[in-house]
């Protein structure tokens, strides 16, 4: 069996909706959540049973076994972090 991709979502808004997207997806894992409100971000967890929770994008990035990460934030945010996502290697 091939190796899952492991992805961590930012930005629980509209991006919840691709939570069940990863865990379904053969090749894919749902491995991490990061949202900015604490609350919001346990209720997705508990929805749909994501363990890891993080409040702060920086905390995924030092992740050395996270693959990925899919940034479903608001736009002005999109570039600041999809640079710092692939200068950490993800």
């Amino acid at each position: 069996m091939e190796k899952k991709v492991k992805v961590a979502v930012v930005g629980l808004g509209f991006g919840a909706e691709f939570v069940p997207l990863y865990q379904k997806h053969p090749n894919a894992e749902c491995y991490a959540i990061c949202q900015r409100s604490k609350e919001h971000l346990n209720e997705v967890g508990e929805q749909f049973g994501v363990e890891r929770r993080f409040t702060r994008f920086e905390d995924l990035l030092k992740i050395e076994e996270l693959d990925a990460i899919h940034i479903i934030t608001p736009v002005a945010a999109h570039a600041p972090m999809t640079l710092a996502s692939l200068k950490a290697g993800k």
